[in-house]
């Protein structure tokens, strides 16, 4: 595969990170686009890797990032909206973004484009505006114009080293003996991040995922309540954990959405109504929890503790 680029958008984040490095192993460049080249330092240790400081959000300097691109990745998404709106609102960072790179795209004769979306968006009828700008998104990449070829992705909540989900729920398990759980029968099937990132790598060269949209689960589906469980399980912790009745769920999303980092907001309520979840004719990715998140917050594998100490001595 000589002289073959991909570009990413979002390249520097949890998911990103893990596909440029797996990219890097098969592609003579991959380029990652990102507005702090220096909140990604670890990634320019790979030769064939490229950082550019690029505002995305510029449809100039997009077209210019892109040109010359074999494929294109856009990965870039977020679960809250910022206190700009006008910036950091959930249909410019979705179905706006998206309309720039698939321009973008049509302008460079990009040939491939990759396209991160949710499971269970629905541009109409979604239970969150996040669902529903996803799903906006999404059918913008369907209907285009373009020659592009294009798969969309769609995955229940991703886990791995660095997410923020299970480390995320240890912090606050370690912090919290007593713990209230909002919308505790929420339905999810976590899908290892590897998994995520090798069968977008199958599809780039792949006929059969051209104009295909597909949904990416774990073996197992969960609730939220079961997935918090195992948390304080695996991270040893005794800790009780309260499930909140719908009114307490809603009114703990309206407090927590002002805290610093926003934790939880109504809009995540809204998404948790909708099971993430694949359906029985969908195939399952294999990789199960038992087999990965024991490894960074769990008290018992000691290849895990040494990874931490090393970490934490910057070895």
């Amino acid at each position: 595969m000589s002289n073959r680029r991909i570009t990413l958008l979002g390249g520097s984040g949890f998911v990103g990170s893990q596909l440029t490095y797996r990219l890097a192993q098969t592609y003579d460049e991959v380029v990652v686009l990102t507005r702090r080249a220096q909140h990604v330092r670890s990634l320019r240790t790979l030769s064939n890797v490229h950082v550019r400081e690029v505002n995305v959000h510029d449809a100039a300097a997009l077209n210019e990032a892109i040109a010359g691109s074999t494929a294109v990745i856009n990965l870039i998404g977020i679960l809250n909206e910022g206190g700009n709106k006008s910036k950091n609102s959930f249909a410019s960072a979705h179905s706006g973004l998206t309309e720039k790179v698939l321009a973008a795209c049509a302008a460079a004769g990009v040939q491939r484009y990759l396209h991160m979306g949710a499971l269970n968006a629905d541009a109409e009828n979604g239970s969150s505006e996040y669902l529903r700008t996803k799903g906006q998104a999404e059918e913008l990449v369907r209907n285009s114009q373009s020659s592009v070829d294009w798969t969309i992705f769609q995955p229940s909540i991703i886990f791995g080293e660095h997410d923020a989900f299970f480390n995320r729920f240890a912090g606050l398990l370690r912090a919290l003996p007593i713990f209230p759980l909002a919308v505790p029968d929420a339905k999810m099937a976590p899908v290892f991040v590897g998994d995520v990132c090798q069968v977008m790598i199958d599809s780039i060269d792949d006929p059969a995922a051209i104009s295909s949209t597909i949904k990416l689960c774990g073996p197992k589906d969960y609730t939220l309540r079961e997935l918090v469980q195992y948390t304080a399980d695996t991270a040893g912790l005794s800790r009780t954990i309260i499930g909140l009745p719908d009114w307490a769920s809603r009114m703990q999303a309206r407090v927590m959405e002002y805290v610093p980092g926003k934790p939880f907001s109504r809009d995540n309520y809204q998404s948790l109504q909708t099971p993430s979840v694949c359906g029985d004719n969908c195939p399952r990715q294999p990789t199960s929890l038992d087999a990965v998140v024991p490894r960074y917050i769990g008290t018992k594998d000691w290849t895990g503790l040494l990874q931490k100490r090393r970490a934490a001595a910057r070895r």
